[in-house]
């Protein structure tokens, strides 16, 4: 391990693709209200009316989640990549993803997947795992490194 800092895990979010693909939503420049235009047939999300620090809806930029502080982060913040690691599996358990039509692998497997997210949060990088679940929906959850180096080095930990 070649990262010397901590882990943040946010999520998980669930939600429709149209709504993660409303990438306003998902920057953290204010919303004007008034520029807010419904897509025909469709009622606003409530994430439309919340100042980007409060939504749920992962963010563009993975760093970028550190500009959230939601009650629950110091029970999500770990020291060690297994922790963070087995918090990513446990939802992954949880929210298994939707069977393909054709039968054919969804992903490559959990062993893989944690492998693959050990390796990387050890080294300082951001582990988002993104997929689709049962009922045509979207879960997004992250663990993401504090500091966030080299991309946002100027968020501070938002847990002080």
């Amino acid at each position: 391990m070649d990262f010397s800092g901590h882990w943040h895990g946010y999520g998980p979010w669930i939600g429709t693709s149209a709504l993660y693909h409303t990438e306003y939503l998902r920057r953290p420049q204010p919303i004007d209200p008034a520029t807010l235009k419904s897509p025909k047939g469709q009622a606003f999300d409530a994430e439309h009316y919340k100042p980007f620090e409060q939504r749920t809806i992962p963010p563009m930029f993975t760093g970028h989640y550190l500009l959230r502080r939601p009650a629950d982060l110091a029970d999500r913040t770990w020291k060690d990549p297994d922790s963070a690691v087995e918090w990513l599996a446990g939802i992954y358990r949880r929210y298994l993803p939707a069977p393909r039509f054709d039968g054919g692998a969804v992903d490559c497997g959990l062993d893989a997947k944690t492998h693959h997210a050990r390796t990387a949060i050890a080294h300082g990088t951001d582990s988002v795992w993104c997929y689709y679940i049962t009922g045509d929906r979207l879960i997004s959850y992250a663990v993401i490194s504090c500091p966030n180096l080299p991309l946002h080095p100027e968020i501070p930990c938002p847990l002080g």
